[in-house]
């Protein structure tokens, strides 16, 4: 690991007000009757009126930070010591070196998404995660990965810094913010932060895959809903989340992150009106998607013939409700705040128009399919 000097450098000169040069080091460069290896001690040496400030850049690389001597008060050369020797300090620690640890991370995540996206677009390639990105122990732990995903060109949108203190505070803890483009951020929190410790679950062995799996969904849901409200009081323009269930990052998160990216794809094609896309919710869209699209448009002309009803927002909409409350015509009535004789003549409009019967399971199931396979060929 080497440290920045031009950065140190920099600093320097706008905390004193003195122009600093970065000399190479070398043993002629001791003051007259000192050995090298007392100069590090002193920290600084004056030689030809100009003080030398010897300072470690690398493992065996010495360099200095010069300066006319006439420039530093004896409490400014003092001053100069002293931060250079708590930088030389922290490095040496093995932390990475910054004033600014937030640009540092910054920094981090940004090779790392590059990385990310590299492996994602290259499944077979199986490379490590790079040893200086420092994020063997994190990605280790299990995590809940989200793909946020904006929309058209945002202007004034939200900076690193500010988007990874709103998401830290609201998971309470850790949180990973990986950059993948302008638009696009991968955000991976550990699953204790989401879900809380296994051990809360005090069920027996048999019966707790199935119960975890369960509520597993119904705390992601509501967590996820909570996240796109945080995001949205920031966010400038339109933006769609993609969830998946937790995992472990190191194993297969470049295949995981392509998932995450057909989630949103299917999610903006089927689900136009939703903003917030579970993966583990598109099963049947996922499939329908890869059915070449002369298939389906042979499929709907032969299901549907000269009908257009379906093709109706009003019926379409009715219908995506009535799917989605598994086919009960009271509940369905209520949310579309219509009176139950109302639906019922929608419905058998359909009937008479097509020849299916939504409230039966086989037509329902053919009906379902014609609407999510219209909806992907139409948009390609």
């Amino acid at each position: 690991m080497t440290l920045n000097t031009e950065w140190i450098q920099q600093q320097l000169q706008n905390i004193i007000q003195a122009p600093f040069t970065i000399v190479s080091w070398c043993s002629e460069m001791t003051a007259e009757g000192q050995s090298a290896d007392s100069v590090m001690p002193n920290r600084s040496f004056i030689r030809d009126n100009k003080l030398y400030f010897p300072f470690c850049a690398s493992v065996g690389e010495l360099a200095a930070f010069m300066v006319e001597a006439r420039h530093l008060t004896d409490r400014e050369r003092q001053l100069v010591e002293a931060l250079l020797g708590n930088m030389e300090q922290v490095w040496q620690n093995g932390a990475q070196l910054s004033m600014n640890p937030m640009y540092s991370e910054e920094e981090r995540m940004n090779r790392f998404g590059q990385w990310l996206i590299q492996q994602a677009a290259n499944l077979h390639s199986e490379e490590e995660i790079p040893e200086e990105l420092q994020l063997h122990d994190s990605l280790s732990a299990c995590m809940v990965p989200i793909l946020l995903n904006g929309e058209g060109t945002q202007e004034g949108g939200i900076a690193f810094p500010q988007l990874h203190r709103l998401l830290a505070s609201y998971f309470g803890g850790e949180v990973l913010l990986v950059p993948l483009d302008k638009q696009s951020w991968l955000i991976m929190a550990k699953k204790e932060l989401l879900l809380g410790a296994d051990d809360e679950r005090d069920k027996d062995a048999e019966t707790r895959d199935t119960d975890f799996t369960e509520s597993l969904e119904e705390v992601l849901t509501a967590f996820s809903l909570g996240l796109y409200e945080l995001i949205a009081n920031e966010w400038v323009g339109v933006f769609h989340l993609a969830v998946s269930k937790p995992l472990i990052p190191a194993r297969n998160l470049p295949k995981e992150l392509n998932m995450l990216w057909e989630t949103i794809h299917l999610g903006k094609i089927f689900h136009v009106t939703e903003h917030i896309h579970f993966s583990w919710e598109l099963h049947l869209e996922r499939l329908l998607n890869r059915i070449p699209k002369e298939q389906r448009i042979l499929f709907l002309e032969q299901l549907m013939k000269s009908s257009v009803i379906l093709k109706d927002p009003e019926t379409a909409a009715t219908l995506d409700i009535f799917f989605q409350l598994d086919c009960n015509v009271s509940e369905t009535a209520k949310r579309l705040y219509v009176h139950r004789n109302t639906l019922i003549y929608r419905l058998d409009k359909i009937k008479q128009e097509t020849g299916l019967d939504v409230r039966t399971f086989n037509d329902a199931v053919l009906v379902k399919l014609y609407l999510l396979l219209y909806k992907v060929t139409k948009r390609k």
